[in-house]
């Protein structure tokens, strides 16, 4: 105890491969005064029982070139260290027994183009070579990917310390954290026992254990264990027959759940089974480190008849032990990391969803940039922990949700896929009515969003082409261009910003002018220092020390955050409303009529971005001139006891109903940017084709970046795009080809009514100057699941470049 010290810049807490990564980018981006503390052993916990599988294939670009970046340094660090990883290239091999499951293969095969990773398709003749194990009578294709590979999970972690270590940071061993310490709300040190370590930065890396842990500052971090399974077997005649050094592929069998290597001239079986067992914490006694669950051969015993049916020789077979270690989970199956929301200076990382050996290199890498910068220096929105409020941290829903997480860990990733369990936790003010009109819910940050409305669609099965419920979609989308259709958008954030400072703290804030009268509504963005995109909102002035922003749904918390950061000496009060509000859009031409005849009193007349105060039925709001769908249309406020009093005379005036299936298709054909999408704190307004909103009188957050591009032609731009061919169906992340090279990729895509084909927007590089000189660009080709599909391109939004081009 008195060798620890007294103060440190940054304090990690846990010693597995996260913390040990953590610890050596800090130290090598030139960190000094670090400590790591570790409860019992380095490696102990969730690390020392991977197994190890690192595949370069993944459906995100944020999550493929983590792991890229992972095993360029896994491969580096035994140079440089002088201590193995235990990286051995054996290549992966994923099976598809199904057409959709292949369709996801080749999808994850165009993705990685886009990277510069090849893999190859291969038939069942070609799988039998590269896994002669395997029985393949079923197998209608695979996917070969040679530079994938493995490591051993404890020499990772070690070699991180031990290149950590030769930079000065400090590790102690059988040392655990029993509090953490703050001075007002800033994290300030970390109590061990009776010694304290003052701090100004605190990690928490540490498994199992990091949602009690954190709990010690009140800080949020909504994780939950769940037991998992391999099967280690004995030395297998098949195996041994390979030759000593050569290695079979990992093998992934999606469909049975099941993934497998060898593993010392035996194999190894391992399952995300679909019924997955909880691990309520307190069912592990207190030193719980090397150790492992009970065997479980009941619930394993499903996943076992699925590996004796792909891997015949399992038959005869002597197992060594099934081996069932804890780990941890997160409630979408996307990790967790950053600064925490409600303790500025502790970080956390966690939830890895047994992808964190694959990851730790790459996230470790971003998380001690995040912590050095202050903010993410790289695209991170499905990691980062702001996109949890602290509603998310309920344990009945962690409970609930998480084993499902792990056993849908192999689940085709169809558009409009939802997790079925903690349903129900968050419902707009209208949920009621909307569930009655037929509404077929998603579920988004917590939040029910009604999808389309065709609740008879609601069990039908998921599909890569054509939904069945795509005329009913087509009918929304009608009623949103030439009737009135009701959108539920309770669910975006709304924040209150009060005082006699507000309009210049909002002019700091925020990029465009704020300084507008009484009643204006202004579009604008919210821009790091580097002039990155970090929020698109509305700001409505209700009065002269008073606004109301309106926000994403799901994104109150981080633009709390930014704003919170940013409100220095101004004197603003800043409230969270979200809660207290109903939202409403009306959307088309007879929206105004519709809106007349549910209120006794005479609308105001309004122009675009102008709000008033009106009576729906029998309830008090006030009413915006604006529309997310690109067509004409209100929205409406309304508060939460209010709100189902507006809806009922609405649909009565006769509103029809429209989901965010139909909002998203018209928006991406009027071309609006949406934020995750065409937006993200690494995209400039210049980029993103927003530079038109940008109020330069004021001294915005961004401002000088962007000044001194002002004059420069940005690199990439945002552009629609329309497909030639209405068998195209684009998703997300569609590598973009052009002359022969990958020039982009897709952004956001929908089904377009108005051309009865796929429309999208996108991200490219190239030809920008053709596409400045001309309102629309041929010769382009997206690349979905490895076939290529002609489409044109424009500047402009779809609905208008395109037109009289179909």
């Amino acid at each position: 105890m008195n060798s620890l010290p007294q103060n440190a810049r940054t304090v990690i807490i846990g010693g597995g491969v996260i913390g040990c990564s953590i610890a050596y980018h800090l130290a090598r981006e030139g960190r000094k005064d670090i400590v790591v503390l570790e409860r019992s052993k380095l490696t102990s916990g969730t690390t020392w029982h991977a197994a190890g599988l690192v595949r370069r294939l993944r459906p995100s670009a944020t999550l493929t070139k983590l792991i890229n970046y992972s095993i360029d340094l896994y491969k580096e660090l035994e140079v440089e260290t002088g201590q193995g990883t235990g990286w051995t290239q054996t290549g992966s091999l994923s099976i598809a027994t199904n057409e959709d499951r292949l369709t996801t293969l080749k999808r994850q095969v165009s993705l990685g183009r886009a990277f510069g990773l090849e893999a190859e398709i291969v038939d069942r003749k070609q799988v039998e070579e590269l896994w002669p194990l395997l029985r393949t009578d079923d197998v209608i294709g695979a996917v070969h990917s040679p530079v994938d590979g493995r490591v051993n999970p404890s020499d990772v972690a070690l070699a991180l310390s031990k290149g950590a270590r030769a930079r000065g940071v400090q590790f102690f061993e059988e040392t655990r954290v029993t509090g953490l310490q703050k001075k007002g709300y800033r994290i300030s040190g970390v109590e061990v026992g009776d010694h304290v370590i003052e701090a100004d930065e605190v990690v928490i890396a540490c498994g199992l254990w990091s949602r009690e842990v954190a709990q010690m500052a009140d800080a949020n971090m909504p994780l939950y264990a769940c037991e998992h399974f391999y099967m280690l077997t004995k030395p297998v005649p098949e195996v041994q027959a390979l030759g000593k050094g050569v290695h079979l592929p990992t093998l992934n069998d999606q469909d049975a759940f099941l993934y497998a290597r060898d593993d010392v001239e035996g194999l190894l079986v391992g399952c995300f089974e679909p019924h997955a067992k909880g691990l309520p914490m307190e069912k592990l006694p207190a030193d719980f480190s090397f150790d492992l669950l009970g065997e479980d051969w009941d619930h394993f015993m499903p996943m076992m008849e699925n590996a004796l049916h792909r891997i015949p020789a399992l038959e005869k077979a002597e197992v060594r032990m099934l081996l069932n270690g804890p780990e941890s989970f997160t409630l979408d199956s996307q990790f967790m990391m950053g600064e925490s929301p409600e303790v500025p200076g502790l970080f956390l990382m966690g939830g890895m969803n047994s992808t964190g050996i694959a990851l730790a290199g790459g996230a470790g890498m971003a998380m001690a940039q995040w912590i050095i910068a202050g903010e993410p220096t790289m695209e991170l929105n499905e990691a980062d922990i702001r996109r949890f409020g602290p509603e998310m941290n309920v344990l009945g829903a962690l409970e609930a949700r998480i084993p499902e997480v792990l056993g849908r860990h192999y689940d085709i990733a169809y558009p409009g896929l939802s997790m079925h369990t903690a349903r129900g936790q968050r419902r707009s003010p209208i949920h009621s009515g909307t569930s009655a009109a037929g509404a077929k819910f998603l579920t988004r940050g917590g939040w029910e969003r009604p999808e389309y409305y065709a609740a008879d669609t609601v069990d039908a099965p998921l599909t890569f082409g054509e939904p069945p419920w795509r005329e009913q979609v087509g009918r929304e989308v009608e009623a949103c261009r030439s009737g009135a259709a009701i959108l539920d958008q309770s669910a975006f954030g709304k924040i209150m910003v009060q005082g006699p400072d507000a309009t210049d703290f909002l002019n700091r804030v925020c990029a465009a002018e704020m300084k507008v009268a009484p009643g204006r509504i202004v579009y604008s963005q919210i821009l790091n220092m580097r002039g990155g995109i970090e929020s698109d909102i509305t700001v409505q002035r209700h009065g002269a020390e008073t606004y109301m922003l309106i926000v994403g749904a799901g994104e109150v918390t981080r633009d709390l955050i930014r704003l919170r950061s940013a409100k220095a000496d101004f004197q603003v009060e800043l409230t969270d409303v979200t809660s207290g509000y109903a939202i409403m859009g009306l959307a088309g031409a007879q929206a105004r009529a519709v809106l007349q005849k549910a209120s006794s009193d005479t609308l105001p007349d309004l122009n675009r971005f102008q709000f008033a105060p009106v009576e729906v039925g029998l309830a008090r709001g006030w009413a915006g001139r604006l529309s997310y769908t690109g067509e004409d249309g209100f929205e409406l406020y309304f508060p939460a006891d209010m709100a189902m009093a507006a809806y009922e005379a609405l649909v009565a005036a006769g509103a029809a109903h429209a989901g965010l299936t139909a909002s998203g298709s018209l928006r991406i054909e009027s071309g609006f940017r949406a934020w995750g999408h065409e937006m993200s704190p690494g995209v400039t307004p210049y980029e993103a084709g927003t530079e038109a909103f940008l109020g330069w009188n004021s001294d915005f957050t961004g401002n000088e970046a962007l000044s001194a591009l002002r004059n420069t032609p940005p690199k990439r731009r945002i552009v629609s795009m329309l497909f030639d061919d209405p068998d195209a169906i684009p998703i997300h992340d569609e590598p973009i080809w052009r002359n022969g090279r990958v020039v982009g990729q897709i952004t956001s895509s929908a089904w377009s009514y108005l051309f009865n084909r796929s429309v999208a927007l996108a991200m490219v590089e190239a030809p920008l100057d053709e596409l400045a000189c001309n309102d629309i660009v041929d010769g382009f080709e997206v690349e979905i699941a490895c076939a290529r599909y002609a489409a044109k391109a424009s500047l402009k939004p779809a609905k208008t470049a395109f037109r009289n081009r179909t």
